[in-house]
């Protein structure tokens, strides 16, 4: 193997002999893309296969004469064709993640980019440091759920790029956090950050898929470090790094418990928005070199369709992603800057660019991340977004896919929001609804909201009844011998119904 490279290696020179004293920088190693010729080359007719062996760089006699090549095999022959002339070459179609990458490299010059610009180890060392330190800001914020993670990370690992390029040591990897609002960003460590509101945003695999697959164009592209560059050039250095996170300074908050077991749903922690929102804020992020310019958003989007296509994904899945995720904040009539989209603008500009737009759905998906949209139903009623709150909960219904949880939680939005006899009328319903699905396994949350409605509604007699069922039930699971949290939890609810059966004889 050893000698056939050298062989190769003295072709390359030997078909560059015509240089007059000119000297070679090969910037690629050894690269194997094939195609083929477009028109007719020197004695080879137009259909003639073609494998670009490597890219070089030529210094000739004078600084005027530095010109890239690409060193082919036409028919046996090695040739060098000028970078200017590769229109004469038609790219196959890869069969192989590394053909894939290559040609990538071949076609958005980053071979000679990182030839120019070299790989600035230090600068992504320092880099690095500071991602590790937000991410460790960014586990305040963490979701914890195995198999939503696994199955994120499944969607990420099909796309990613681990083989491109030997020169880059991040390490590619998921994070999911808790957010109302669809976040997803990948920091120049490698590390995806994919929030629970893009989940429960997007409808399809595809969409996801298509998501990552313009955050990992940025990534290989190398727009992050260049952008961080290019602010630190301009910027002291040590001035740089020392406010990198100065906008954060004030969000390492306590993650909001809750203590109140009337919001408690199916959940026992979640984040605080306000500290959601100081973590993901934009000075945050555009730091880290994610405030992309429009040429960098189209070329990354440009490589996710690619990407998509190449993998067996819906390109589609791109402009339905991103019609969706505009329709987010249009809905909530958003005036202001958004992070790592910068404005509604910016998205419809991408949108338009992405081709024709998509509705794209999948019930698989929506199978799979149901669960998180009731998990960031809970969010937003616990931070009293009750509107959001049962927003998801009717997706999740619309689906054919709510829980009794669901159902109880859309009687406590509801309730919130208003004071109807229609509304209360509609609540009792879906409490119905809620302890059909419960089936033979009792849902305690269901006696109290009923017990607290009822009383709304000014039916004491029917609340009493509820509360007797409901103290049956507590006592029955208190004699299971449960300790800790849950006998606390349970005593607590047993004094409770018992202070409102008193109160109620009283009326």
């Amino acid at each position: 193997m050893k000698r056939l490279t050298t062989l190769f290696v003295l072709a390359i020179l030997a078909t560059t002999a015509g240089f007059a004293k000119s000297k070679h920088k090969d910037l690629s190693g050894v690269i194997a893309v094939k195609g083929e010729l477009t028109q007719k080359y020197g004695q080879s007719p137009a259909g003639t296969p073609v494998t670009i062996r490597r890219v070089v760089k030529m210094h000739g006699p004078n600084e005027k004469g530095k010109e890239i090549f690409y060193a082919v095999e036409v028919n046996g022959i090695q040739e060098t064709i000028p970078s200017e002339e590769m229109n004469l070459i038609a790219l196959s179609t890869p069969q192989t993640d590394r053909e894939f990458w290559q040609q990538i490299y071949l076609k958005y010059h980053l071979y000679e980019h990182f030839y120019n610009y070299n790989y600035r180890h230090k600068l992504r060392q320092e880099i690095d440091e500071e991602c590790r330190d937000y991410l460790e800001k960014l586990n305040e914020i963490a979701y914890q759920d195995d198999y939503m993670t696994s199955y994120v990370q499944g969607v990420f690992s099909k796309l990613n790029a681990i083989t491109i390029d030997s020169n880059r040591k991040e390490n590619l990897n998921i994070r999911l956090i808790q957010s109302p609002e669809p976040d997803a960003f990948m920091l120049p460590n490698g590390s995806m950050v994919i929030s629970t509101g893009l989940l429960c945003t997007l409808d399809s695999e595809d969409e996801l898929a298509a998501v990552i697959a313009c955050e990992l164009g940025h990534f290989v592209l190398d727009h992050q470090v260049y952008n961080i560059h290019r602010a630190e050039r301009r910027a002291k250095r040590a001035a740089f790094w020392a406010e990198v996170f100065s906008a954060t300074a004030e969000a390492a908050l306590d993650i909001a418990h809750w203590d109140n077991d009337d919001d408690a749903y199916a959940v026992s922690l979640v984040a605080n928005i306000g500290t959601i929102a100081s973590l993901l804020s934009i000075p945050a992020t555009d730091r880290l070199g994610m405030k992309y310019k429009a040429p960098q958003e189209i070329s990354a989007d440009r490589i996710a369709r690619e990407l998509l296509e190449f993998k067996g994904y819906n390109p589609g899945g791109l402009s339905s992603a991103i019609h969706k995720i505009t329709g987010y904040y249009q809905q909530r009539q958003y005036n202001k800057e958004i992070p790592r989209y910068g404005s509604i603008g910016n998205l419809q500009k991408r949108m338009a660019k992405a081709g024709e737009t998509h509705n794209l759905s999948a019930r698989p998906y929506l199978r799979t991340t149901s669960d998180i949209v009731s998990f960031n139903a809970a969010m937003n009623y616990a931070n009293k977004h009750y509107k959001e709150t049962a927003r998801l909960i009717h997706k999740n219904i619309d689906n054919r896919l709510a829980t009794d949880n669901d159902y109880v939680l859309l009687v406590k939005a509801e309730m919130a929001l208003s004071n109807t006899k229609e509304v209360n009328s509609h609540c009792l319903a879906l409490l119905d609804k809620a302890q059909e699905l419960a089936g033979t396994s009792p849902n305690l949350d269901i006696y109290k909201q009923r017990t607290l409605l009822l009383m709304r509604m000014n039916k004491q007699a029917q609340a009493a009844d509820i509360l007797k069922e409901y103290l049956t039930l507590l006592s029955s699971y208190k004699g299971q011998d449960i300790e800790g949290e849950e006998k606390e939890w349970t005593n607590k609810e047993m004094s409770w119904a018992k202070q409102m059966l008193d109160k109620i004889s009283r009326i």
